[in-house]
């Protein structure tokens, strides 16, 4: 919670203005962003169904308050594994809520595929819903702007618990359905400190229409700290230990 006498400049929760031709700017966005950051040189990523130890549960940090919490959720069952995510954010001014935020998705993945995608998110005083299935063609989006069909090996942007995301030049949107541009860097191999103990992680940085920023990832590619800019502010992700 934010708590000032004076009204706070939180940038980063004011609501982008309206883009016209939305489905348009993020197809040439997958271009831009690729001029942006090359595209990561290392040998793929494989997509593996993550298991119950790569459950992450992160505070949310906006200028050292916490301001809400990331949580990734996996469990198993007849040959499939679901990954339920869920992201609740609330900043308050002098017991105003300027800004509230909430994110649920559920998805189905089997041998390293994307099956199913269903979520439901809340900004702005707005509802918008995903839902997403492999088809014979491909992966089926569908969303308040319409159907889409992704690859058949798409990954969304809730992957990131696996850094093959970083891999990907397009993404499921799981928030507001289609498909967005990504591109990413290694930034650099460094240790960190989380809770008490001292790790060995790999910085990458990437931008997508959305979001841009830095996430850390460990020698077993577990997503373990981030920090993201959005409207010129930064948030930051620490893992709850």
């Amino acid at each position: 919670m934010v708590s000032t006498a004076e009204p706070a400049r939180l940038d980063y929760i004011r609501r982008p203005k309206p883009v016209p031709r939305r489905a348009l700017l993020r197809a040439a966005f997958a271009g831009a962003v690729s001029c942006a950051f090359p595209r990561l040189a290392y040998a793929a990523t494989a997509i593996v169904s993550p298991a119950a130890a790569a459950d992450r549960r992160f505070s949310v940090l906006y200028k050292g308050n916490r301001i809400g919490a990331h949580t990734i959720l996996h469990s198993s069952a007849t040959g499939e594994t679901r990954v339920n995510t869920e992201i609740h954010l609330l900043v308050k001014v002098a017991f105003f809520t300027v800004f509230a935020f909430s994110h649920r998705s559920e998805e189905t993945w089997r041998d390293g595929r994307l099956m199913s995608l269903n979520s439901e998110t809340v900004e702005h005083g707005e509802t918008l819903h995903v839902q997403g299935a492999a088809t014979p063609e491909g992966f089926r989006v569908v969303s308040k702007g319409g159907p889409f069909i992704a690859s058949a090996a798409t990954l969304t942007s809730n992957s990131l618990w696996t850094p093959a995301v970083l891999e990907q030049e397009t993404l499921v949107d799981a928030q507001h359905g289609g498909v967005i541009g990504v591109s990413a860097r290694k930034f650099a191999d460094e240790e960190i400190v989380i809770g008490s103990r001292q790790v060995r992680v790999t910085c990458y940085t990437f931008i997508t229409p959305y979001l841009a920023g830095s996430i850390w990832y460990d020698e077993e590619n577990l997503w373990v700290r981030g920090e993201f800019e959005r409207d010129g502010s930064k948030i930051q992700y620490q893992l709850d230990t």
